[in-house]
């Protein structure tokens, strides 16, 4: 048990919010992605244009694969941010790996929305 003094409690509620925000993230990566792979769309067009299949494929592997990150870089921070509240160290900047792979998730997002509209 951790004494609650200071900012105890906010800073665990933190490390919650931000793995419950990664969670989510990688829940709706996993959707797109499934999207992508059924080619389902949102609005019905007259004359559709789709992704051809190994466009589709690869784009919801990278997806799919971003979402599986995004949970690990998750859990990573929560578990350092964990320990280092437990040891009562200062945790005001994330771990570095977390960084890394938030951008490379960051990264594929904003390639499947270059790929989806020159599609």
């Amino acid at each position: 048990m951790i004494a609650n003094t200071g900012s105890t409690a906010r800073d665990f509620c933190m490390l919650e919010r931000n793995l419950l925000s990664h969670l989510k993230l990688a829940l709706l990566l996993s959707l797109l992605s499934s999207s992508v792979l059924l080619r389902a769309r949102l609005v019905p067009e007259d004359n559709p244009t789709q992704m051809s299949g190994t466009t589709g494929v690869v784009v919801a592997s990278l997806q799919f694969t971003a979402a599986i990150a995004a949970i690990i870089a998750g859990v990573w921070e929560y578990y350092c941010g964990y320990w280092d509240l437990r040891n009562m160290h200062a945790f005001l900047v994330a771990v570095k790996p977390h960084l890394g792979i938030m951008s490379l998730v960051a990264a594929v997002v904003f390639l499947t929305c270059i790929i989806v509209l020159t599609e």
